[in-house]
């Protein structure tokens, strides 16, 4: 069902050349997204200095109190003005390839040609934005704050496309082997979901009366619950099962923890709270950057894109736009905690409830789709999902 969603149209749409240009133009825009994440992570760590003494725009970090403060400000400006330079570009093909579906529309060359333009486009666009003011950049951070959520419920929809298709393929082998894994890691899914509760009640409800965070937590138990539920109605998704929701289920549960953590400081955070280390941040990072590359990667999985048109070509530009564009967003994001605000003459990388409140919308959102995905076969009875269960 999601798989539908996700994925593009038929990889044999179109004429060979067409598709070896799609292929090249899939591997050119995640390759060069995966190198600018990569930079922004070094620069980040161990650049900071270095352009805080050098680059004029970065004249707000050099009033900050010490070197180390300097040089965090400035690395943490790097991961703002990248992730705007990557905002831009992607959205200016989002634009200019929207419902484009036609092998001849001259448009077709914004996506997969060009190439020489696109490199010059893209390289300089990210060093421009460089020397962009730094007060410019307070208000991207709000922005992207928002839009990150978006990329959050993408993300959901490519990690449980992947889902569907190791359950399928599970599924189908039916071997001793290929059911212990199934077994093995809706298990696994679900005890991991299970410690992240743990975690969240112990560290974000320690008392009753703070209710607002029993209340997140609870209720994402009883979704889980919801989940599991959806899979005994009568003509549901027959390609979901226990492996599918638990993935779900885990997914929604780190969200709703990452959320308890954004939290400011408050009587109901125990013990000042915990919160991931900054590399298992970045591992989880790349993980959904290797789901976005998957799912870019694997046009043949439906003769008909997302929005049910047909297409003469491999896979929807826009579509593909739309998830790179989101995903820019996110590493502001990723690289700056959540939040940023102004204060003074520097910026402060913070927590607060947007980020929080973003955050669990994100897991509801997520809930609710795949929930949706499992049962709509069962309620839309006159649309054609495949065979029923």
């Amino acid at each position: 069902m999601l798989r539908s969603l996700v994925a593009c149209v038929d990889s044999e749409a179109g004429p060979p050349r067409l598709q070896t240009r799609f292929t090249i133009a899939k591997w050119f825009y995640c390759i060069g997204f995966a190198a600018s994440a990569i930079a922004v992570w070094a620069l980040r760590d161990y650049g900071g200095q270095f352009l805080a003494d050098n680059v004029s725009s970065f004249d707000v970090c050099r009033q900050a109190a010490d070197g180390a403060a300097t040089a965090q400000c400035a690395g943490k400006e790097v991961a703002l003005r990248v992730s705007m330079a990557n905002l831009i570009f992607f959205g200016a093909h989002l634009l200019s390839c929207l419902l484009l579906t036609k092998a001849g529309d001259p448009r077709v060359n914004l996506h997969a040609g060009l190439w020489v333009w696109q490199v010059l486009a893209w390289v300089g666009s990210l060093i421009g934005f460089m020397w962009i003011p730094s007060s410019a950049l307070v208000g991207y951070g709000q922005f992207a704050r928002y839009a990150s959520g978006i990329f959050l419920v993408l993300q959901l929809l490519l990690l449980v496309n992947f889902a569907y298709v190791v359950n399928e393929w599970l599924v189908a082998k039916d071997t001793r082997w290929a059911w212990a894994l199934l077994v093995g890691g809706s298990t696994f899914a679900f005890a991991a979901g299970l410690v992240l509760t743990g975690v969240s009640y112990h560290y974000y409800a320690p008392a009753a009366s703070c209710s607002l965070n029993i209340f997140f937590v609870t209720w994402n138990l009883v979704l889980g619950l919801a989940l599991v539920g959806a899979l005994f109605v009568p003509g549901r998704a027959p390609s979901a099962g226990l492996l599918t929701s638990s993935a779900v289920w885990l997914y929604c549960s780190y969200l709703v923890y990452s959320a308890l953590a954004s939290e400011p400081p408050n009587r109901c955070i125990r013990g000042g709270g915990v919160s991931p280390s900054g590399w298992v941040v970045v591992v989880a990072f790349f993980i959904s950057l290797a789901s976005v590359i998957y799912a870019t990667l694997d046009a043949g999985t439906s003769s008909s894109d997302m929005f049910g048109s047909d297409t003469e070509l491999p896979y929807r530009p826009d579509f593909f736009h739309v998830i790179f564009a989101s995903a820019s967003t996110y590493i502001a994001m990723l690289f700056t905690s959540w939040a940023v605000s102004s204060s003074g003459s520097s910026f402060q990388l913070d927590v607060g409830w947007a980020s929080t409140w973003v955050k669990i919308a994100s897991s509801w959102a997520c809930a609710l789709l795949y929930g949706w995905s499992v049962v709509a076969p069962a309620v839309l009875k006159n649309r054609e999902f495949g065979p029923p269960v």
